[in-house]
Parts: structure tokens; C-alpha cells; sequence
């Protein structure tokens, strides 16, 4: 689990606190607590900048600040994201955690059916791999627009629906729409099938808070436990972002820099 540890110094107050000491307590202590809730803040800023596909997994694992003693704040990394946060030096085995939830076949293999998103936003983009896969968005965007289809406008009965307001106009189509092939030319890692091969377009209803529908162009991909499988689902290494680190950087810099010396200032 990882932990972030912040070493501040308020020796210097000690001189005043024959005759401020209850103000400076008060002090002092909402000064540590704006600054846990500062790096609480700058973590997750810089997290929400610099991580894609593995920005929710590091959040969802990321703590609040939590006051466990006197003057003592935490902020805690699960460990099932720790490696996020470390990174990871050499390339390694993804076949292992895919196929926790994996299910067993009649001939006694693991298998699992992986949902691939073709339709990233470039928010979900790797910045190492942004270019290829922005390229492969857009081999799928010309692809739907020689067939007339849209990219993320929602189907209907009748066509494209209009909305007013936040209401669709014509009733959205549900379930799976299209299934297609693209021949983009790339083949990931070991695989041996193309990248865009079997498109699929589903709408669905969506889960979040309003409702409306989801639409979807995702290609469907199968990990297995068989040998022949060896050498596939091999995620090259990662680097550490150290966003703990950084936030230490800054909370003792703005603590040297400007909180302490703003109390110490007003006592002396």
C-alpha cells in the first residue's frame, strides 16, 4: 500500500507558545489539514492529466486524506494500484489478471472475451500511443461514413434521431446494430488477427444518473490459457508516475514557502 508521508518542521513556534499556545494549536492544525486535503488535490489533478486507461483503477484506489493522530493526516494507495504509481520496470504477463474472471472450457482452458473500445475519445488516449490510436478512430470514422452511418450520433427508427432539449425525437434503436470489417494493415503486439476486424455497433441504455443511451464500436477480442497463447497479451513496461512524490514535492514546498511562515509571521 502506498502512503504518503509529509515532514514539516514547527519548531520555530515554540518560542511563542507560553503565551499563544491554544491559538497556535488551532492554527497549525488547520493549516495541516488544508494542506492534506492541498496534496489530496494535487494527486488526483495530476493523475486525471497524465493516466488514460488506467485513470479510474488509480482513483477508485486513492484514499481522501484520513486523520489517524494529532497532527497526523494519511493518504493511502490501495495496493491493487500501487503499480501504477511505481510502474513497472519489465514487460508483463496480462493473460494472468484477464483471466481471473475467465471461464473454463470443455477441453479444460481458460478463456475470456474481451471488449476492445475503436472509438476512444482523446482523453483515452495513451499519450505513447495517441497517434496510432487516434489513427485507428479515424480509419473507423471513414469507414462509417461510406456506409452513411454515424460516429456518435444516436440511430433511430427512422434515421440519425434530433434531440430537443434532452430528449430524442424518434425512438433510439437498442441491442446490436452493424458488424463489419476494416482492414487497418496493424496487428498488435503478437496478434494475429487486424485490429479493426469484426466491428461491432451496439446502443444500449445508459447506467449513469439521466438515462439516454450509450453507443458503442468496439471489436471483441478471446485470451486463453492455451500454449499457442503463450507469447500474446504481453504489456510492454510502464512507467512510474511517482504523483505521490511530486505531491510531496509541492505540499513541503508550499508549507517552507507560505503557510508557516504566514503563522509565524502573525505571532511574533
Amino acid at each position: 500500500m502506498g502512503v504518503l508521508n509529509i515532514d514539516l518542521d514547527i519548531s520555530e513556534l515554540s518560542q511563542y507558545l507560553e503565551n499563544f499556545a491554544k491559538e497556535i494549536t488551532v492554527d497549525v492544525h488547520t493549516a495541516v489539514k488544508d494542506l492534506a486535503k492541498g496534496a489530496y488535490s494535487h494527486i488526483t489533478e495530476d493523475a486525471q492529466k497524465n493516466l488514460h486507461s488506467f485513470r479510474e483503477e488509480y482513483l477508485k484506489n486513492l484514499s481522501p486524506p484520513e486523520l489517524i493522530d494529532d497532527l497526523i493526516w494519511v493518504i493511502t494507495l490501495d495496493e491493487k494500484a500501487e503499480w501504477i504509481e511505481t510502474g513497472r520496470p519489465n514487460s508483463y504477463d496480462m493473460k494472468i489478471g484477464l483471466l481471473k474472471k475467465g471461464k473454463l472450457s470443455k477441453d479444460g482452458i481458460l478463456y475470456r472475451v474481451v471488449p476492445m473500445n475503436q472509438a476512444k475519445m482523446p482523453s483515452q488516449m495513451s499519450p505513447r500511443k495517441a497517434n496510432y490510436e487516434q489513427g485507428m478512430v479515424n480509419m473507423v470514422r471513414t469507414e462509417l461514413k461510406k456506409k452513411g452511418l454515424p460516429y456518435r450520433q444516436i440511430e433511430t427508427t427512422s434515421a440519425v434521431g434530433r434531440k430537443t432539449g434532452n430528449t430524442i425525437t424518434d425512438k433510439p434503436k437498442v441491442g446490436a446494430l452493424h458488424r463489419f470489417d476494416i482492414k487497418s494493415g496493424y496487428f498488435p503486439g503478437q496478434a494475429n488477427t487486424d485490429q479493426l476486424h469484426g466491428i461491432n455497433i451496439y446502443q444500449t441504455p445508459s447506467k449513469k444518473e439521466g438515462g439516454g443511451m450509450k453507443r458503442s464500436i468496439t471489436t471483441f477480442r478471446t485470451v486463453t490459457s492455451d500454449e499457442s497463447q503463450q507469447d500474446k497479451w504481453i504489456h510492454p513496461p510502464v512507467e512510474a508516475r511517482d504523483f505521490f512524490e511530486k505531491a510531496r514535492q509541492w505540499a513541503e514546498e508550499e508549507w517552507n514557502a507560505k503557510i508557516f511562515p504566514a503563522i509565524l509571521e502573525k505571532y511574533k
